[in-house]
């Protein structure tokens, strides 16, 4: 584990050029102990009716005290404060799941956005390369805007998974990748279960125009719900919305999805 959570001037210079950094041994042996088995657990209790077998990917949010491990590390300062340096001091934390990833993903950003100021960490818990699944970005394609971005999503689509042009991330357990959301990502020749796991903030919208990207994220969020038809048909359980533990950043951010209705719509929060 690094001495400090925050990022040094190279590291966010880095980030803000080609659009990722990697953090190297931020996670302990015991963390990837811990995280393994509860992986292992929360995937398995999503998805009781069709157990994994490799041919097709498992995915669930994992923020509730049944996994208390994944569900406290968004309010680790080891993740939120490089992204409070990145997207603001009021940053939101918006979720973290657990995958087992399966094939081939192909070239895309997570937002459609260009002004969409957001951070996303993966970590992996087996080591990957760029034969055995890594990811795959194309650094500074973050900057790209209006115009550029529709040409450049075109050419993507007119070009191979392999062709095009990009930087493998090789890690072994303990890494996390950092990347910008608008960086083009991808994955391709890695085995039927690759265990990894996602954290995404996102900049405190404060427009009408960046609320509303917000209230669409969530809006997308609940519908992956659906899509990979896990047992909870929810994003963020009451469990998590009680704040056991009494966390003020939590707290911050659920009187903050509160106040612009992020979780009155349909699929977001437990009834």
């Amino acid at each position: 584990m690094v001495n400090s959570s925050e990022l040094c001037t190279d590291q966010l210079q880095h980030f803000a050029t080609f659009g990722y950094i990697i953090l190297r041994q931020l996670l302990t042996p015991e963390d990837l102990k811990i995280l393994a088995v509860e992986l292992d657990q929360g995937l398995d209790a999503q998805f009781p009716h069709n157990p994994f077998d490799g041919s097709q990917r498992h995915w669930s949010r994992m923020t509730d005290e049944t996994t208390p491990f994944f569900a406290s590390l968004m309010e680790d300062v080891r993740f939120l404060t490089p992204a409070q340096q990145i997207c603001g001091e009021d940053v939101l934390g918006i979720g973290i799941d657990a995958n087992r990833y399966i094939g081939d993903t192909g070239w895309h950003p997570d937002t459609g956005n260009a002004q969409q100021i957001a951070v996303k960490y993966i970590f992996y818990l087996d080591p990957v390369t760029a034969k055995t699944g890594a990811l795959r970005v194309i650094p500074g394609s973050h900057l790209l805007q209006e115009t550029e971005r529709q040409i450049f999503s075109k050419g993507i689509q007119n070009t191979s998974l392999q062709e095009v042009p990009c930087q493998a991330i090789n890690t072994v357990p303990g890494d996390v990748i950092a990347f910008d959301i608008r960086t083009w990502h991808a994955s391709y020749g890695g085995g039927r279960n690759r265990r990894a796991c996602n954290l995404d903030y996102f900049q405190n919208p404060k427009a009408s125009d960046e609320i509303e990207l917000l209230l669409q994220l969530g809006r997308s969020h609940a519908s992956s719900v659906n899509h990979f038809d896990t047992k909870r048909k929810f994003n963020y359980s009451k469990n998590w919305l009680e704040n056991p533990h009494q966390s003020q950043i939590r707290q911050c951010w659920i009187d903050r999805f509160n106040e612009i209705g992020y979780f009155d719509q349909l699929g977001v929060a437990e009834l």
